[in-house]
């Protein structure tokens, strides 16, 4: 720096040297005499010498006894002042430096040390002095930075370090006032890092990346850079710097590395073209032959936008108004493919476009399943649903959410739970838990309840749900309410004819016809009262199972035939009993056909008419005692009336002999017929008897 052409008013000097400094002083261009300066020798008095504001200069003497104290003293005492400090070698430099001392004079050799002084002095009576830095302050200053501050000798000894230095090597205090440079690094590092010095010594600066061994062993990647220190004369003092620890830099490089690796890898494999326009519209890179393939004809480095799209004015619009500034995202349609597309523009420091950034992506086959599930939305009959674990957002529901809920599906988007709300009182709480589970065990979830319509109707829905899980972690429900109105009534019904057949009072049995003699699979409560047969008794068995020694198998062979043929037919004929006693039983059969008509089983029902048979029978009883009345009383008498008409009838009138023959042949007759009635009416009271006695005693429910 040029002196400047002002004179100092004072120059405070402190310590030895009075003689030297004065002759400086009367040298020098800026003092300019040396009545200007002030000595107050190796004692600072307690009041100022002089007003700090007229002095411009102080001068410490530190070649005899007097120590740095005494330049701190000297610069708290006029600290807005610069300050030179004299020593006999240089030794001390570094503390002179550390207590504040602007610059540093080593007043040895046999130079002309007035005037090499004089100049000295006034390079520094013209350095403008930035607050006051003591040397403990310059400490805390250090050691808050974040990166490792040291100075070395031009030789390499370390003479000053941070915290941060001895936290990063993990040598202490001591160890480190012993080390030189070359210490810390090992191998290739170590020549580096001499070279680095020598640079320094020889151009002022340099900056080398080397692995730093700790002293446990462990090496950090340090970035160094160093500044040489000269004193006024440009004589090399020694080197100061910075040490930053770049692990976490190589970490980024390494992980851009990988990504750049990663995009190259997934543009080449993937269905995508990744390119970029220059700022004059020219291609200048090309990844990725998805564009290529839909356009029939290669993109190439180089190519003008109106070449490589001279058919496609949409993309050259697209690209232009991402020239301008803008970015564009939107669905082109290129042939038979769909490319999704995105120009981005990229701005340089002057925040002009200088690039356009473009992906077109081909999503042709997402768009059809994207129109596939439009089309499952619009026409879904189930409601499909999908929503946030919470329940926080609905995104996704079909259309048919309004014919179940009778309500719009816009309604969950605003209101995702509202679907909560239409749900029966009675079923809402046990729903309202489960839904609670559900967030945590989606899997778990299935409830049937009723939804109550905003028009009263009631509706049953049979809900369900199933977790969509990313890297393990559950991001979305989906599930399904399926409408089963339809189907609860039809159980009721069911129930309802179920019950129906339980209580009927007939046998009820139910035939397979799929297997041999149209086995019984179901037989209800009468059935087993009336025939004594319980329903795992009598499974797999076919209607003969009530035969017995009395049964007519002419009657009962047509009932087994039209259960198998699924025809109906109905007998009554004599039955047994599991206990073995006979009964005289009614046997209707019946096809069941389903919905198609097709005949899938048959069904029979067995009643117990023994009582009305047995009312038949008394009726015959009666027949029969008139029959014998009318064989006893009228059966002699009419055949000697016969006879003797046969006798007289030699002698009498033929023609009314032969009427009353006729009379008298048609009364025998009567009489005959009557007795064979008899006949039979006993055979049949004979076997009513006989189950009469056998018969179990009625119970409570046949009553």
């Amino acid at each position: 720096m040029q002196p400047r052409g002002e004179s100092v008013l004072t120059v405070v000097h402190l310590g030895s040297g009075a003689d030297l400094v004065r002759e400086a002083a009367a040298e020098s261009t800026v003092v300019a005499g040396a009545d200007r300066v002030l000595s107050v020798g190796e004692q600072l008095p307690e009041t100022p010498p002089q007003d700090p504001g007229d002095v411009r200069l102080i001068v410490c003497g530190l070649t005899g006894s007097l120590g740095v104290d005494a330049l701190v003293g000297l610069r708290e005492a006029f600290p807005n002042t610069p300050s030179l400090a004299l020593l006999s070698d240089d030794d001390a430099l570094d503390d002179a430096l550390d207590a504040g001392a602007t610059d540093v004079l080593v007043c040895g050799g046999d130079a002309d040390r007035s005037a090499l002084l004089a100049r000295r002095m006034d390079t520094v009576a013209t350095t403008p002095v930035e607050g006051s830095l003591t040397a403990r302050s310059t400490e805390r200053l250090l050691d808050a930075i974040d990166d490792s501050f040291y100075t070395l000798d031009t030789d390499g000894t370390l003479r000053r370090w941070n915290s941060r230095f001895r936290e990063v090597t993990g040598y202490d205090d001591e160890e480190l006032a012993e080390m030189h440079a070359l210490d810390f690094f090992a191998g290739a590092d170590k020549d580096r890092i001499a070279g680095a010095i020598d640079t320094v010594i020889e151009s002022g600066s340099a900056a080398v990346e080397v692995e730093l061994v700790a002293k446990d062993g462990t090496t950090t990647p340090i970035e160094y850079t160093g500044a040489l220190v000269t004193d006024a004369d440009g004589t090399p003092r020694g080197i100061a710097g910075i040490g930053r620890n770049v692990a976490e830099r190589r970490e980024r490089e390494d992980r851009l590395v990988r990504l750049r690796q990663a995009v190259e890898t997934v543009v080449d494999s993937a269905p995508l073209t990744l390119f970029e326009v220059d700022a004059d519209g020219a291609i200048s890179t090309v990844r990725g032959e998805t564009l290529s393939q839909g356009l029939g004809r290669r993109i190439a480095r180089g190519d003008s936008v109106t070449e490589a799209f001279a058919d496609r004015p949409r993309l050259r619009r697209d690209i232009e108004t991402a020239l301008g500034g803008e970015a564009v995202h939107e669905l082109v349609d290129i042939g038979d493919s769909t490319l999704e597309t995105w120009f981005q523009p990229a701005l340089d420091e002057t925040g002009t476009v200088s690039r356009v950034i473009c992906l077109a992506l081909d999503v042709t086959e997402r768009e059809a399943r994207a129109g596939m599930l439009d089309q499952i939305q619009a026409n879904a009959g189930e409601v499909i649903w999908l929503s946030t674990p919470g329940k926080g957002s609905m995104d996704f529901i079909t259309d048919s959410y309004e014919t179940v809920w009778g309500r719009d599906p816009e309604t969950l988007v605003e209101s995702p739970t509202s679907f909560v709300e239409a749900i029966h009182p009675d079923d809402r709480d046990r729903v309202e838990a489960a839904l609670a589970e559900q967030r945590e065990t989606p899997g778990a979830y299935e409830e049937t309840y009723r939804v109550v319509r905003p028009d009263g109707e009631v509706r049953w829905v049979h809900d369900q749900s199933a977790g969509v899980y990313e890297d393990g972690e559950l991001t979305r429900i989906v599930g399904i309410a399926s409408d089963i109105t339809v189907r609860k009534r039809r159980e009721q019904e069911l129930r309802l004819k179920n019950r129906v057949v339980e209580t009927a009072p007939v046998g009820i049995a139910i035939h397979e016809r799929a297997g041999e003699a149209a086995p019984i699979t179901y037989v209800n409560d009468r059935f087993e009262s009336t025939t004594g047969y319980e329903c795992d008794t009598v499974a797999g068995e076919g209607v003969s199972v009530l035969a017995g020694p009395d049964t007519d198998t002419d009657r009962l062979q047509p009932i087994a035939t039209a259960i198998e043929a699924g025809e109906r037919r109905s007998e009554t004929l004599v039955l047994y009993r599991a206990d073995g006693t006979p009964f005289w039983g009614r046997v209707d059969v019946a096809p069941v056909v389903d919905a198609d008509g097709a005949v899938t089983h048959a069904v029979s029902f067995v009643q117990d008419v023994t009582e009305s048979k047995e009312h038949e029978q008394e009726i015959e009883r009666h027949l029969a005692e008139f029959g014998e009345v009318l064989a006893e009383d009228l059966g002699v008498p009419l055949r000697e009336a016969k006879r003797r008409l046969d006798a007289a009838a030699d002698g009498g009138s033929e023609t009314e002999l032969r009427r009353a023959e006729r009379s008298v042949e048609t009364a025998v007759s009567l009489v005959e017929d009557l007795a064979t009635v008899h006949s039979f009416s006993v055979e049949s009271r004979q076997l009513s008897e006989s189950m009469r006695e056998s018969a179990p005693t009625p119970t409570s429910h046949d009553e």
